[in-house]
């Protein structure tokens, strides 16, 4: 079935292999189940199956082109903080220079 049962203080927590994890995903993602569906079908927790689709599950063009986006506006705002921290040092070293010519 893809899974073991696991005791740690007492309690008994179920371990499920890579290969069932990837099938309760791809039943999810393929078939247009629920994850609350899947869950009851197969026994398994339905937030437990909303953390293994994050890991496992494939990312939709939508979510991927967001998440390139997010990257970019990283990327964009350290330059910025920098070029605003240059130009602050070109300033005072300006200021420094006229007066010294004065």
């Amino acid at each position: 079935m893809g899974k073991q049962s696991v005791s740690n203080a007492g309690k008994v927590y179920k371990s499920y292999t890579e290969e069932f994890r990837r099938d309760a995903v791809r039943m999810i993602e393929t078939e247009g189940l629920t994850t609350a569906e899947v869950g009851r079908r197969l026994g398994v927790n339905p937030n437990l199956l909303r953390k293994w689709r994050e890991k496992y599950g494939k990312k939709s063009a939508e979510q991927s082109a967001q998440s390139d986006l997010e990257a970019e506006n990283r990327r964009l705002r350290e330059e910025v903080r920098r070029l605003q921290m240059e130009r602050e040092i070109l300033k005072k070293a300006t200021a420094f220079f006229a007066n010294d010519r004065n």
